[in-house]
Formats: structure tokens, sequence, C-alpha cells
């Protein structure tokens, strides 16, 4: 029997289409806000209910439109910014395509209010699944709103596949954070059923926007940066080396004003970070590309997310470049002054200040390990749960003890890692663990979209004994911890887990599963760590007592032994 091809309906095209270009609530938020953008506003004020699911409303004091432009614009490929093919060669703003009112109105209910100043009244237009149904006269100050309700209702298939509110939420405080980011001078305003999420005024400034967005904890250990080169010119701000994360999400890149994601530009910076980066460490970025529009093509990817570059080379070298400098010139001001660099002014080229910082007292990477990390398990039979023989660290990473005729090798990470495990297990199960009150409380300044997230997981952090509690918009306090990890870098370790939960799609309910594995890994004990002879008898104790002390929560072996034999194999002797 033959296959007929089908003509599709206007109507199924659509939403075709739309799925191209708003794939969830927080890509509606970026395509309506660039449109205000590009119509010259001033002051963006955006308001969402359940996550942009049920209400996305932008409002901005832009040019507005005339009736019959605010007609066309529902229309599909209809823009001010094009008028033939050679225009994509200097395209400069954010919106071009003409896809982003029809494409969200094909799976929404769309309200469009909007004023222009050559005539005497406004024009509000109403449209479900993209057809235009009512039209007519409106009153409405210069600029234009448009309300998105009830998004993906008629696509059932997309709406089921949207994540938790919470993470929905986190990708919209993102969206506008990265486009306040690049627009200075600009009023953003994001709120969530009356409830603010994001503020930032027009005088605030680049640095004080970062810091909104990443968190004072990023944004108060950043270098400025600048580099001007034949083809591109460089600016922003890039993290000190003892201020890494564990991610790639704190890097953030634009290209003329547009954000965009680039593995080249990610690359560029670990090379610029090779030799100063712990392994698994990441720097955190903020960097504005500027160059000549026909050096790139921004039309490769329907949400203009990608962007290629004729000279990828030069690009690269200038970035790598534009950092070193940054950090040559503190080297040399340490050199030049005899002391730490602890405190050293940063500065991005001769006599241009960019930031101070005064909060770090320690080397790039310093390990430091109290010697009550690890206290030995009480037990009628003290360390008889091993013959004591010779035991030794191996390149701060691997515990080694001599078995009789074995030597037996455990990864100190690895082991660590399944003790915490099945205390957090236990302790989700049947009530929190000791946990040990900070003497100087911890606080932790978050980036937005984090600050989302611990509000939805504080509980389940309170019942692994992780104290947390809300301490302003954006801030929190750790006011106590598992005692089985009171000496560790508790900042560092709840950061890190942060950053991970964040990652996490809080719908599935094995998440809280996936926290404590989380919570095992960023509480352990880390390559580098020195331990002292009692604290890996401890260790290994702690590990011997474990229900599954085989590996560690994903998989990995904590121990093996080489035996005699195979030594033997070794040197030919059999």
């Amino acid at each position: 029997m033959a296959n007929h091809i089908n003509i599709l309906t206007d109507s199924t095209i659509g939403k075709i289409a739309a799925g191209e270009v708003v794939e969830k609530p927080a890509s509606a938020v970026k395509e309506l806000i660039e449109n205000s953008i590009d119509a010259g506003a001033d002051s963006i004020e955006i308001e969402v209910e359940s996550a942009g699911q049920s209400l996305i409303r932008v409002a901005d004091n832009g040019a507005g439109m005339l009736p019959k432009d605010a007609e066309i614009s529902c229309q599909r490929h209809t823009t001010s910014k094009l008028k033939d093919i050679s225009d994509l060669e200097t395209i400069r703003t954010l919106g071009f395509r003409g896809e982003a009112l029809s494409s969200i109105s094909a799976v929404s209910k769309v309200d469009i209010t909007t004023f222009n100043e050559e005539k005497s009244s406004g024009t509000h237009i109403y449209l479900e699944s993209g057809e235009i149904l009512k039209i007519r006269p409106a009153g409405r100050s210069k600029g234009t709103t448009v309300a998105v309700r009830d998004l993906f209702y008629n696509v059932p298939a997309r709406r089921k596949f949207l994540k938790k509110e919470a993470s929905e939420l986190s990708e919209i405080v993102n969206t506008v954070g990265r486009l306040a980011i690049s627009n200075p001078g600009i009023e953003f305003k994001l709120e969530q059923e009356k409830r603010s999420l994001l503020y930032a005024a027009k005088d605030m400034d680049t640095l004080a926007r970062i810091s909104l967005i990443l968190g004072k904890d990023v944004s108060d250990h950043m270098v400025k940066i600048g580099s001007l080169s034949e083809k591109y010119k460089i600016t922003g701000f890039v993290s000190r080396p003892s201020n890494t994360r564990r991610d790639r999400r704190n890097q953030i890149f634009f290209i003329n004003g547009r954000y965009f994601q680039s593995k080249l530009l990610s690359d560029a910076l670990y090379g610029a970070y090779r030799s100063m980066l712990e392994r698994g460490r990441f720097p955190s970025a903020v960097l504005f590309i500027e160059t000549d529009p026909g050096e790139i093509d921004v039309n490769v990817h329907p949400s203009k997310l990608l962007v290629k570059f004729k000279d990828e080379r030069s690009l690269k070298n200038d970035v790598i470049n534009a950092v070193k400098t940054s950090f040559d010139i503190v080297k040399q001001q340490v050199a030049d002054r005899g002391h730490a660099e602890s405190g050293e002014k940063i500065v991005s080229g001769p006599g241009d200040l960019a930031h101070c910082d005064d909060n770090v007292s320690q080397t790039e990477f310093s390990y430091t390990l109290k010697e009550s990390f690890l206290r030995p398990v009480s037990s009628d039979r003290g360390m008889g749960l091993f013959e004591k023989g010779d035991i030794f660290q191996i390149g701060g990473c691997y515990i080694a003890r001599i078995k009789g005729d074995r030597i037996n090798v455990t990864d100190q990470h690895a082991a660590h890692e399944r003790v915490l495990y099945e205390v957090f297990t236990n302790a989700a199960q049947k009530g929190a663990p000791e946990v040990q009150q900070l003497l100087f409380p911890e606080r932790i300044d978050l980036s937005a979209s984090e600050a989302v997230v611990v509000e939805k997981v504080m509980k389940d952090l309170g019942s692994l004994g992780f104290q947390v509690e809300a301490f302003g918009e954006k801030s929190f306090v750790v006011q106590a911890v598992p005692a089985i990890i009171k000496d560790r870098d508790v900042k560092t370790v709840v950061q890190d887990m942060i950053s991970d939960i964040a990652e996490l799609n809080l719908s599935k309910t094995e998440y809280v599963d996936q926290i404590i594995k989380i919570a095992s890994c960023r509480g352990a004990l880390k390559a580098g760590d020195r331990l002292g002879r009692e604290e890996m008898w401890a260790l290994l104790e702690q590990l011997e007592r474990c229900s599954l002390p085989f590996t560690c929560p994903h998989g990995r072996p904590t121990q093996f032994d080489i035996t005699l034999d195979e030594m033997e194999k070794r040197f030919r002797r059999k």
C-alpha cells in the first residue's frame, strides 16, 4: 500500500514551527523581551504565573506599533529588521526572523496592546492558536504589552514534557538575567505572582548585574579583562583561579550584545587557566565579543543560540591572550611588591583599576585538613577490624596498607563517598543525623536561579543535617551541617552541592536520592587532602562497617588488592 503525501494545514505548520522557536516558557520570555529591546525600550516589566505556563506578560515603553503593523506582526515571517537577504550580513538587532509572535500565538492565547505616538489611540489584538479573533482600539501609554496565556494548551504533548515549576522558573530567571547583563541602561523587573525575582535598575553597572545573576560570591572575585585586535573587541569579567566552579554554567557569552553558547570560548577559557585549575574545576566568565556582523553568521539556530565565526582561531587566541594578560599584570605586581597575591588590586591593563579582592587569604590550591576530621569509630575491638600493618598515603589520593601477602589500595574519595552515602541515606529514612551547629554561620550569596532551587529543596537538605535558612532575597545562611563533615570547608561543600542540585530534574521521584549522592560526593575527601595515620585507619574502619563497601554510590570500586602472585608476575619470577 502506497504512502500518500499529505499537505499540512497552516495550523499544523504553525505549531511545528513554534516548537523550534518556543521550546519552553523561557523561550517565549526571551523572544518577547528581545522585541522590546529592539523597539527601543528602556524599561521592561515581566510578570509570570505558574513559571510561565499560565501567564507571561511583558510590558515595555518602547516605540509601540501602528494598528496595521500590529496586525501584520502576528503573521509568520514578518519583521521590521530585514528587507532582503543582504541585510543578514549587517544585522545587529536581537530579533530578525519574524517568527516570535506568530510562533508564540500558535501554541497559546495572546493579548497584544500597543500604542505608537503617531496615532491618537492604541490597538488591542486577541489571538488563539495563531488566529486573530479580535481587533479593537485600546488605551495605553507609548509601548507594547504582550500577555501570553495557557502556553502549549493546544499541544499537550509538549506541555507534558516541561520540567517542574521550580526548574522552568529558574530558566526564566537566567534568561532575563542574561538580557539584563547585556543591556545596561535598561530597567528590568521580573515578578512571579507579585513576588520580585529580579530587579535591575537603569543605573546598575555590569558587575552589579552579574552579581544579581551569578551571585556575589562569584562577582566579588572577578577580574576585568579587555583587549582589542584587528577583528575582535573583547571585554568582560573572569574569575580568579582561586574562585572556580565544578561546571561551566557560570560562563556567559555575548556576541554583539546577543547571548550565545560556545564550546569554542569555553575551550579558550580553559586553555587560559589550564595550569592554574584544580582538576574538574572551571572558571566563571562573562565575555562580550564585538565584531563586524560580516564576520559571523547568527542565522544557524532557530533560537539564535549558536553562532559561526569566519576566523575561529583568531578569536580563541584573542580570548586566551586577554585573560593571560590580566593575570600577568597581577603576577608582576606580586613580584614587585614581594608579598602574596592575596589582597592585591587586580587590573586589566596599565593604570586600569578593575577590581579589588581583599578576602583571599590562602594560596590558590592549599589544602587544610584538621586532625579531628575523621574520628576513629569506637568499638570493643578498637582498631581490631584490621590487622595493624604499615599504612601510608600515595599521591594525596590513595591509602595503601599491608595485609599479609597483599597490598590493599583504597581510593580515599570513593571510600569516604560510600561512608557518607550510607549515613545520609539512613538519615533520610530514619531522621537527621547528628549535626554540628556552626559557631560562625556561613552566608552564601547565590544566583537568582539557584535561590529558586534552594527554596524548593531546603526541607530535603534539612533531613540530611544541612540546616539552611533564607537570609534576604538570594542569600542563605548555613547554620549547621552533619557532624560527620563538620571539619570540611562548609561553604564550598554547600555551594558545590547547590550547583549540582540546580541541574537536577526535580520532578523525578528519585531526586532525593540524587541529592544524597551529591551531598556524599561534595562532602567527601578530595584528591590532595592529606591524612594522618589515625585518620586513614578511621576511614577504613568506617568503610568496613558499610553495608555495601565495595563501590562508591556511582559504581566505582573503593578498593583493590595487589597480590603477591601479581607482584611475582610483574618481576618475572613466574
